[in-house]
């Protein structure tokens, strides 16, 4: 490929879009926020590489694109994207290049829970039964008929961010108002918590079939904040009533009523007793620490492999041929306030360790949530689980093994 042949990247954060280029060097041009390369430490692309514009309108960023690509004679032969906030200015900017990457209204379909919902529902696809709700009347009443635990999340929420479980009326009020404190409009998705193990999973969805890629069983943080996932088990196939077959052709069904034909997807699941029932899709690859987990558990290079289906006009997907049973830790910060140090040193002495990441360097601000889901994140642990102890004991005691110090914020 030429070097001036490029796969656009769009609103990445600084430490992806360094890690990319050390990956593919030469082979990217990054749309980027200014807000995100003004805080950045890493060391920034050469002005061919990046374009810095504001984000928030599409119109202005394709125009600023057509004007970066002539002044620096690139060609585009593809779209990537890896940031749920991002992929629909990464739709409008594909569709305005010809560029191969799901329509606008595919994105707008994944990104809003209660309109998942009600295309998987119309397609008697599992999931959850939910509502979208604009009050917290709406919520006691949503549990007030189901008697049954809920949970509460934003319609376009990503991840676990800002998510409740609920088992009362008045905590279904509480849940409304606080995730309604974080944004500007009034709705948000109450849905009938479902029990079960949860997974997630990344997969390639090709016309009519879909290829497994990884599956992590994800592990709960045993903490207040409901939904935040402590880390992520590597397994070749979930536990449960569950077969491969069956499941990847509902991927399949649940991609198309979504609008989406081709691509890596990342899929949130149960497995509960009866069988699988969906919680979300999106067309991008699992982030976290999940990249490094799949790397070193089954030597997947899981970014770069974004980039080649993008860019590549018939990607062909090779299964991976080995697999290792790893777990990914994600290390949280305890408390709010400015990060003193991280001491890993006791912790890599450990025998199940196989890489230890800090993320974060001292004088990092902390922010815990609800407030802040990224800043409390200061890397991640992979490591080689014992059979004889369960994964979340494991996961308790090598967090004990790190020195965090954070001097806490004066009231």
């Amino acid at each position: 490929m030429s070097n001036s042949c490029k796969t656009i990247v769009v609103g990445t954060t600084s430490d992806y879009i360094d890690l990319l280029r050390r990956k593919l060097p030469s082979k990217l041009f990054f749309v980027t926020s200014p807000d995100i390369r003004k805080k950045a430490r890493e060391a920034a692309p050469e002005k061919s590489e990046e374009l810095l514009c504001d984000l928030s309108s599409h119109d202005a960023v394709n125009a600023m694109i057509e004007h970066h690509i002539l002044q620096y004679g690139l060609t585009l032969n593809g779209i990537a994207c890896f940031d749920c906030e991002s992929m629909l200015l990464a739709s409008y900017v594909a569709t305005h290049f010809a560029l191969k990457y799901p329509s606008p209204e595919a994105i707008l379909a994944c990104r809003d829970k209660s309109l998942t919902r009600r295309m998987w529902h119309s397609r008697e696809i599992a999931t959850p039964e939910s509502l979208c709700i604009t009050s917290e009347e709406q919520a006691k009443h949503f549990f007030e008929k189901n008697l049954m635990p809920c949970v509460l999340k934003p319609l376009d929420g990503s991840g676990s961010e800002r998510v409740f479980r609920c088992n009362t009326a008045m905590e279904c009020q509480t849940a409304y108002n606080t995730i309604c404190s974080f944004q500007k409009k009034p709705e948000v998705l109450i849905e009938m918590f479902v029990e079960g193990t949860e997974y997630s999973c990344d997969v390639i969805i090709e016309k009519n079939c879909s290829y497994p890629i990884r599956f992590t069983r994800k592990i709960h943080a045993p903490m207040p904040v409901f939904g935040t996932i402590m880390a992520y088990e590597l397994v070749e196939f979930p536990r449960g009533n569950i077969s491969q077959k069956s499941f990847m052709s509902m991927l399949v069904k649940a991609a198309h009523a979504l609008g989406i034909s081709n691509g890596i997807c990342m899929i949130d699941f149960i497995v509960t007793e009866n069988g699988v029932s969906l919680l979300e899709m999106t067309p991008r690859p699992g982030g976290d620490c999940l990249p490094w987990l799949i790397k070193k558990g089954m030597n997947l290079d899981i970014l770069s492999m974004n980039i080649d289906v993008a860019s590549q006009p018939e990607f062909h997907f090779h299964a991976p041929s080995g697999f290792t049973s790893l777990v990914g830790l994600k290390i949280h910060a305890h408390g709010d306030g400015k990060l003193k140090y991280i001491d890993s040193s006791r912790l890599m002495e450990d025998p199940r360790v196989r890489e230890v990441y800090i993320k974060q360097k001292p004088g990092h601000l902390i922010k815990l949530p609800p407030e802040d889901y990224d800043s409390w994140n200061l890397g991640h642990i992979i490591f080689k689980p014992s059979k004889f102890i369960s994964c979340e004991a494991q996961c308790m005691q090598l967090l004990s093994l790190l020195d965090i110090e954070i001097e806490e914020k004066r009231r």
